[in-house]
């Protein structure tokens, strides 16, 4: 099988390697590696409109570029690579993609590009943000369980995947659903010495409602999630017009 790998937490991430590693270990797996050079963490679907985007090839089969996780997948299948894989991963992903992180996820939207194009794709994460990370526990999820990921895809989803973050092999998994998360982040703002006004993100805590099926509750039980995220925005039918 030809499998096209991305992240958005750049080539410099172990989770990517670990993953790579574990998949050029079985014999009838052709890999290919694609990532950012830099870290794209929180990028959502941005891609690359104004300027070039740089491609640097590192290794047979690995590239890394210069624009965004959905720049690497459109260029994969698209640019003078022409990959055309069978199946596209994202990740090993350094930390959670759980709930409403998915709208905001590098890593998710690179799988998200993969399904626009009709080829399976899935989104790998750890279930905490807790270091150190067992990549190794997750990419032995992958390799043991691809078969039933592939029969688990659909037409015009992708998987979205939390592992949880602990030592372990014959992880069970659940067919989950996105939690519903509130960031409490908060602005650090001061007035510089140019006399600019400069405004900086800073980490606050995460409330996440603690639903039985959710992917959160999922992770937090000690099992894999697995969700089915669809990539066409949705009508709310019965939503009436308000003037």
């Amino acid at each position: 099988m030809k499998i096209l790998l991305t992240n958005d937490d750049s080539i410099q991430c172990q989770g990517i390697w670990v993953l790579k590693e574990y998949l050029e270990k079985v014999d009838h797996h052709e890999i290919y590696t694609i990532a950012p050079e830099e870290n794209q963490s929180g990028i959502s679907h941005g891609i690359t409109m104004r300027g070039p985007i740089r491609l640097r090839q590192k290794e047979n089969r690995l590239w890394t570029c210069s624009g965004t996780p959905a720049d690497c997948v459109i260029i994969g299948m698209q640019g003078d690579l022409e990959i055309q894989p069978d199946l596209i991963i994202s990740g090993i992903n350094e930390g959670p993609n759980i709930g409403t992180d998915i709208v905001y996820s590098g890593t998710a939207a690179a799988a998200r590009q993969g399904a626009l194009h009709g080829i399976p794709s899935i989104a790998v994460s750890m279930g905490s943000h807790t270091k150190p990370f067992h990549y190794e526990s997750a990419a032995q999820f992958i390799i043991q369980n691809l078969d039933t990921l592939l029969a688990l895809w659909e037409k015009d989803t992708f998987l979205n995947i939390n592992v949880p973050n602990s030592l372990g092999s014959n992880l069970s998994y659940t067919l989950t659903y996105p939690a519903k998360r509130q960031y409490n982040d908060t602005i650090v703002q001061f007035a510089a010495p140019d006399g600019h006004h400069y405004c900086f993100f800073d980490s606050g805590n995460v409330n996440t409602k603690l639903e039985e099926g959710s992917d959160w509750h999922t992770v937090e039980q000690g099992r894999v999630s697995i969700s089915k995220i669809y990539i066409h925005p949705v009508v709310i039918q019965d939503l009436k017009p308000r003037y």
